[in-house]
Parts: C-alpha cells; sequence; structure tokens
C-alpha cells in the first residue's frame, strides 16, 4: 500500500475543500460502507476457517462501524434538521479496507490493511474534533478517535496470537 502520511494528506486536502456538513455526511456513508467490507472479512475468515477470535473482530468492527454511522447521523439530523446527502467522492476508509478483499487468503496483508484503515478514521476524527464548532460533537469525534485507536490495537493483537508481525510506520506514534 502507498504511504499512510501520503494517504492521509491526500485525503485531508480532498477534505479541506468540504464544509463541515459536507464532512460529517461524507463520514456518515463511508463508516457504512466500512461495515460492508468488514462483513464480507467475517465471511472470508469463516470460509478460511480462520480464529474463531479473528472472525469475531472483524464482526464486532462491522457492528461498531454501522453504529459509528448511526451516531455520526443522529449528529447530523440534530445540528442541520435535515438527513444527510451521500457526498460523491471516494470513501478512503472502505476503499482502501477493499484492497484487502482483492486477496483474502493473504491475512497479513488483510490485517495491515485493516489496521491502516483505522489509523485513518482515528486521524480523521481527530481532524474533525479540530474544525467543528459544536462541542458536543467534538467530544463525540474524540471519543470515536479512541475507539479507532481501539480497533487497531484489537487488530494488532489478533495478528500477534496468530505470529503475524505486521509494521506500520509511524503507527505507535498515532497513539495519544
Amino acid at each position: 500500500m502507498e504511504d499512510l502520511e501520503k494517504v492521509l494528506a491526500d485525503f485531508e486536502r480532498m477534505l479541506s475543500k468540504l464544509s463541515e456538513k459536507e464532512v460529517l455526511a461524507y463520514w456518515i456513508f463511508g463508516e457504512y460502507e466500512e461495515a460492508k467490507i468488514y462483513w464480507k472479512l467475517a465471511e472470508k475468515a469463516e470460509e478460511l476457517r480462520l480464529p474463531a477470535s479473528l472472525i469475531g473482530t472483524f464482526m464486532d468492527l462491522a457492528r461498531e462501524s454501522e453504529e459509528h454511522g448511526n451516531t455520526l447521523k443522529r449528529i447530523y439530523v440534530r445540528t442541520y434538521g435535515e438527513e444527510p446527502k451521500k457526498i460523491d467522492l471516494p470513501y478512503i476508509e472502505a476503499e482502501v479496507l477493499a484492497r484487502a478483499l482483492e486477496d483474502p487468503e493473504n491475512i497479513p496483508y488483510v490485517l495491515k490493511i485493516a489496521m491502516e484503515t483505522e489509523l485513518i478514521a482515528k486521524r480523521l476524527y481527530e481532524r474533525l474534533a479540530e474544525i467543528t464548532q459544536d462541542e458536543n460533537a467534538r467530544k463525540v469525534y474524540k471519543y470515536l478517535a479512541d475507539v479507532e485507536w481501539t480497533h487497531y490495537l484489537r487488530l494488532k493483537g489478533e495478528a500477534e496470537l496468530m505470529g503475524i508481525r505486521v509494521e506500520i510506520p509511524g503507527a505507535e506514534v498515532a497513539q495519544y
């Protein structure tokens, strides 16, 4: 995969052209897209008879991504008084995670990609927390950034349990 820092920089440039309202709408649908991919990864992990803990982790991450989308949608509706409209841009986190489906039997690759997407989400929630004027939304974004970091650590733990060493340059610096 491309350098994580470059992906983040390109993505942040793309988001900087959007209003806060558009960024929030974008991220709502991105969480739903991410959930779909984690469900597919869970199915593939079952087919490959991978450890139950990894299957469970993928399922948990799918459910939590759906919950994140729902939480963000509630913030959006409360803030803007309308349903969010889909933004016509690629969903970076889901796009990156979808790369793992290109070769789902390469488990180290799948875990690396999944871990990278969690770091992307963490950084972007931190960015949303920085730009929002809504204090309640800021708290939610910071909480979601923490949850994404936890997702990263869960995936890293699964890799370690399977004897897989996944290196992501700068990942440990991402911790606060």
